[in-house]
């Protein structure tokens, strides 16, 4: 499910980039990434089951995954790199 991000999409991600912005120097990227991961299942949890079946659910997840990574390393000086 990949779907044009409207303006609610981008002021949540903006205010969830700013939120982990903040607690940057108090966790390492390991640890952020661990604890973003749980928040993630914590959504899928959320989910109506009978319209997201898990394995859609981990598709939107993947798709969304790898759109986040291409945006981050876009926006990386000397991007030929990234940290994982």
């Amino acid at each position: 499910m990949q779907v044009e991000p409207n303006e609610a999409h981008r002021a949540f991600r903006d205010d969830m980039i700013a939120f982990l912005t903040k607690h940057a120097g108090h966790l390492d990227a390991q640890e952020m990434l661990a604890l973003a991961a749980q928040l993630v299942g914590h959504l899928v949890a959320l989910q109506d089951h009978r319209i997201v079946t898990p394995d859609l659910a981990m598709m939107i997840v993947e798709k969304n995954i790898e759109q986040g990574n291409e945006q981050a390393i876009a926006k990386m000086p000397g991007r030929d790199a990234g940290n994982a």
